[in-house]
């Protein structure tokens, strides 16, 4: 089923029509949530919490996609998964890509956790590209080389499609968390 049709069935109210479009997103929720403090059942629950956030945005008429809808779930499940536990006071150690040391986010701090979910959403080479420049401190020269890009403008280049990424990302994200729960 595609993306389209998964939205259109949840615009006319065949809702269990487009969930089975969205159940296949289920055995990585359920890797996902595993690993970081969950269940089984924590996973089945986090997708059904992402298709009500995404169901309620469709009939609000408020769904702007920039990626596939299956990213955009599991985005919303992530969001979802970090904010349970933030509630259970459980946050999951950060793996060695991401940040060496594992911090609460607390009640004040929810910017981060969409922060963290538009930044996991990016691909791999902009992860990195973005990791060198603003964490490691790298010169676009040597952003350059350890990428494989031809020079530092094309650096420069794609550390700003890099960023501009992670800020739409991040907005969809925010405007979910905003409207759907």
């Amino acid at each position: 089923m595609t993306d389209q049709q998964v939205i259109e069935h949840l615009k006319n109210n065949h809702y269990s029509k487009a969930v089975k479009g969205l159940y296949g997103l289920l055995p990585s929720i359920k890797k996902y949530i595993l690993a970081n403090h969950g269940s089984a059942e924590d996973a089945k629950d986090m997708l059904q919490d992402a298709l009500v956030v995404l169901y309620k945005k469709v009939q609000a008429g408020h769904l702007a996609l920039s990626v596939p809808l299956a990213t955009y779930v599991f985005a919303i499940v992530k969001n979802c998964w970090l904010q349970e536990l933030r509630r259970r006071k459980k946050w999951p150690m950060g793996t060695e890509q991401e940040n060496d040391r594992a911090e609460d986010i607390t009640e004040e701090e929810p910017a981060m956790v969409t922060a963290k979910a538009a930044f996991d959403l990016l691909g791999e080479k902009c992860r990195q590209l973005l990791i060198l420049f603003y964490f490691k401190k790298q010169s676009f020269h040597a952003i350059a080389r350890t990428l494989s890009f031809s020079d530092e403008k094309v650096a420069k280049n794609q550390k700003y499609r890099c960023m501009q990424k992670a800020k739409a990302h991040y907005l969809t994200l925010s405007n979910t968390a905003d409207n759907g729960q």
